[in-house]
Order: C-alpha cells, then sequence, then structure tokens
C-alpha cells in the first residue's frame, strides 16, 4: 500500500492519517492531511456524492415519467380499476416490465412484426398462462387424414375467409384455458351457416362443461378434436341458450337448444404438408390448429416469426381462416383466429408466417363435417 504525505509548512501542525478505500481491485489509499485539510476533502467528496446521485435521480426520473405516462393512458384507454393504491403499485411494476420490452422489441426494428402495450400488459405471467390452455400431447389421437387428392381442387393464391358473413365474431376467453372450444366452434358454425344460410354461434360454455369423459379438462385446457367427439355423440347448444361464464359449471346441455353436430372430423395432415392444409381452407373452411403461443401475448401487427417459437410443442389452440403473402415484407402468412377478444392484435387476429411450421402450427391442424 502505498502512502500519500500531505504536511503544512506551519510550525506545530497536528498531522493526522486517514485511510480512503476505493471500489478499484487491490487498490488502497492511505493519505496524512491536517483536520482542516481533512474538511476540505470530506466536503469535496459530499460534493461529487451529490453531483453524482442527482445524475441517477435524474435517469430514473426520465424514465420514470415516461413509464407513468404510458401507464395513465394504459388505465385510460382499457379502464383499468384497482381496489387500492397496493394492488395498482403491483399492476403498474408488471406493467412497466413488460412495456419496456415491447418498447425495445419495436425500437430495435429487425422483426417482420410489431408489438403493444395491450389489454394484457399488467397481467403476471402465470395470468397470461391461463389465456392458452391447449392440452398437448405426444400420442397419436385415432383419426383419419384428408386424401392428398384435395390438391387437386382449386387452390387460390388468396385466401381470407374473415370476410364471409359466415365467420362470427371474435370471442374472449377470458382467464380460462378454454381455447379448445373456441376453436371447436368455429369450424361448426361456418360451416352450417354455408349450408343453412343462417349464423348461429354454438356454446363454448357447454363444451367446456360437459367434455371431460373425451378427455378435456375444463379451464385446465383440451383438444378441439375431444371436443368434436363430444358434439358427435351428443350435440351442442346454441351460445343464447348456454351462455359463456369463463369458468366450470355443472353440465347442463340440454336437447331441446340443439344448435349443431358433427358428422366426423379428420386430419388435413400428419406430415407437416401446409399445402394441404391451404387446399382444405379454400375448400372446407376455417381449419382448428395447435400451436405455441408463447410470445403472443403482445403482437400488434406484422407477420409473426420468430426462432424462439416451438416448432414441436404447443400450448393453444386457435383457427385458421385464410392465406396470403405480405407485400412488404413477401412473407407468406397464415390468418389466425384467437380467442383473445377483438382489442387483440389485428381485431382479434395474427397473421402468422406459412410455410415454415411456424410455431408448431401443422403439427395437429384438424377439421370437423358438421351439420
Amino acid at each position: 500500500m502505498q502512502e500519500l504525505f500531505l504536511r503544512s509548512t506551519a510550525s506545530g501542525t497536528d498531522c493526522r492519517s486517514i485511510s480512503v478505500l476505493t471500489t478499484g481491485p487491490g487498490i488502497s489509499l492511505s493519505v496524512s492531511i491536517s483536520p482542516v485539510m481533512k474538511l476540505q476533502v470530506l466536503v469535496l467528496f459530499a460534493t461529487l456524492a451529490v453531483a453524482v446521485a442527482q445524475d441517477f435521480l435524474q435517469e430514473d426520473e426520465n424514465r420514470d415519467s415516461t413509464d407513468d405516462a404510458d401507464w395513465e393512458r394504459f388505465k385510460s384507454k382499457h379502464k383499468k380499476k384497482f381496489k387500492n393504491k397496493d394492488r395498482e403499485r403491483i399492476r403498474k411494476n408488471t406493467f412497466v416490465q413488460h412495456n419496456r420490452q415491447i418498447r425495445k422489441h419495436n425500437q430495435i426494428g429487425k422483426s417482420s412484426y410489431k408489438l403493444q402495450a395491450n389489454q394484457f400488459a399488467d397481467w403476471s405471467n402465470a395470468e397470461l398462462e391461463q389465456l392458452k390452455g391447449e392440452i398437448d400431447t405426444d400420442n397419436e389421437i385415432p383419426g383419419p387424414v384428408v386424401s392428398t387428392d384435395i390438391l387437386r381442387q382449386s387452390v387460390p393464391d388468396a385466401v381470407d375467409l374473415r370476410k364471409s358473413s359466415c365467420m362470427p365474431d371474435v370471442k374472449y376467453q377470458g382467464g380460462c384455458g378454454s381455447c379448445y372450444s373456441f376453436a371447436a366452434t368455429t369450424p361448426i358454425e361456418f360451416q352450417r351457416c354455408l349450408k343453412t344460410g343462417k349464423l348461429v354461434t354454438l356454446s363454448e360454455e357447454n363444451i367446456l362443461d360437459c367434455s371431460q369423459k373425451y378427455g378435456n379438462a375444463g379451464c385446465n385446457g383440451g383438444l378441439a378434436l375431444r371436443a368434436w367427439n363430444y358434439v358427435k355423440d351428443i350435440g351442442i347448444n346454441t351460445e343464447q341458450a348456454y351462455p359463456y361464464q369463463g369458468e366450470e359449471t355443472l353440465c347442463e346441455y340440454s336437447a331441446s337448444n340443439y344448435g349443431g353436430n358433427v358428422t366426423s372430423w379428420a386430419y388435413a395432415t400428419r406430415s407437416n404438408d401446409e399445402e394441404v392444409m391451404k387446399a382444405v381452407v379454400a375448400n372446407y373452411g376455417p381449419l382448428a390448429v395447435s400451436i405455441d403461443a408463447n410470445d403472443w401475448e403482445f403482437y400488434s401487427s406484422g407477420v409473426f416469426s420468430t426462432p424462439t417459437c416451438s416448432n414441436t410443442s404447443t400450448n393453444h389452440a386457435v383457427v385458421i381462416v385464410g392465406y396470403g403473402t405480405d407485400e412488404s415484407s413477401k412473407k407468406p402468412y397464415w390468418i389466425v383466429r384467437n380467442s383473445w377478444g377483438s382489442e387483440w392484435g389485428q381485431d382479434g387476429y395474427i397473421y402468422l408466417e406459412r410455410g415454415v411450421n411456424m410455431c408448431a402450427v401443422s403439427k395437429r391442424a384438424v377439421f370437423p363435417t358438421a351439420h
């Protein structure tokens, strides 16, 4: 350790030694100074500390002002109310964390899609998981596979079934893992409408409450094809007669409120053939698919494509209602209908990159024949 002595020229000066330890590795400084100089040094250190602290505080204020402004806009837009300040503080902290991630993604600007602080931005990770709810399984569930002869039929370059009067409005599953029930009803509703000329929405709650014996698990997840097995055997009520509650209740199916049935269902592909999936959408209608939705919560616009999305594991059920190619990025896409409400994404839909098994979209693609 080096010693530095600062001595006064005045006689009789009492020199004292103080040690100043720095944060540098292995550095220690011992300084011998007079009481007057000691006071001057302490004042200097205090001044520097205040200046540094002010810089940090200014940074925090700048960050907080942006976060505060975004938070207030978020609360106003989505009509968020809280029971007390503590609960709001918890929600705000979650929002700030998500909001900064969203801003960073959009500022980098290297992705083909953008994110936004939507209605779920103050939800915890556990709550966000409840938006999903498909039961993934590697066990093959027996079922027929559509013949590749379908490729001989007309397959346009682009299809958008959202434009059809037979496409029902996007619905919201809430904090219940019932996505599979919404993925099950849309294809039936669409097909029955094409046959009858009248759109009748069906009961997701009916499937949620009554299809456990077929392998589904209520708000803990399920599969659309298992729901169709139930509907094939029993039938399904209309949404009007059996409205959605967002939680499991006693099965209250009533034959007098019959809304439709399924005669059969089939896999569009068992070999990740997205060309066959295109043909099914073009010739039969909506296609229920299983996907990995771990990065979907804050999707806003563009063609969703990311290497972090699994191409083997799934946790959510959605419905393909069309396909096309994005003019700006030239990426081919699927038009995918979600069950997170019309405020999410593009009026409740997401554009998902097509042809690369993005998010395992071709793992379990199925469609029913309804009557």
